[in-house]
């Protein structure tokens, strides 16, 4: 009598991909809280107005490499996460789903997008980590050029924050919605034929 295995490769798979999601859950929330705090901390050591941006440059230098990297890692657990729940194998349901405002296949897309804006000011969170007073011999930056380089990279991160604020809160929506595990793991496979029937079969 054939015994089939306790732990088969589907269920490992099925047990990964769930892990995953989890995993992807919770990088949603931390990363909406992230770029939340990282927005109000630019604007609180920037001052009213961005009146005083030496201050920020001083005191967010510090934060500019960990935090983005941070940042950066987040951006991608999340988008990569939002993106497994949609069926691209379908793509024709994909773009359906994303012009009827599936609250999913818009997370998906907005991760995305904030995504690549905050890869574009990769060059001002260097220069920012690289800060020293113009004053300073071979400083990166000249006198009064901080507006000019730094009001950009605020509106980013500011879209940036906003951007994944609506992700998290349209993935909250549905939060066990999973597609590709639809997909991929709803129809049950026989992986033990009769050996009957395989004899038939060949001969």
């Amino acid at each position: 009598m054939d015994m089939k295995p306790s732990w088969t490769t589907r269920d490992v798979a099925l047990t990964v991909h769930r892990a995953f999601r989890m995993i992807g859950l919770f990088s949603h929330g931390f990363l909406a809280g992230c770029a939340v705090w990282n927005i109000v901390v630019i604007y609180v050591l920037a001052g009213d107005q961005l009146s005083n941006l030496s201050n920020l440059l001083q005191q967010y230098k510090t934060l500019a490499y960990p935090f983005q990297s941070l940042l950066y890692l987040l951006l991608a657990l999340s988008t990569i996460s939002a993106f497994d729940r949609i069926d691209f194998a379908k793509m024709s349901v994909a773009i359906r789903n994303f012009l009827a405002l599936d609250p999913t296949t818009l997370a998906s897309f907005l991760y995305f997008t904030a995504l690549i804006l905050s890869l574009s000011q990769q060059m001002t969170s260097d220069r920012i980590h690289l800060y020293t007073p113009s004053s300073v011999n071979g400083s990166l930056w000249e006198a009064g050029i901080e507006e000019q380089i730094l009001q950009p990279w605020i509106v980013v991160n500011l879209v940036v924050a906003l951007l994944v604020g609506l992700s998290w809160l349209f993935l909250s929506y549905r939060p066990g919605m999973d597609l590709s595990e639809e997909l991929m793991f709803s129809s049950e496979v026989e992986e033990y034929p009769d050996k009957d029937k395989e004899i038939k079969a060949s001969s």
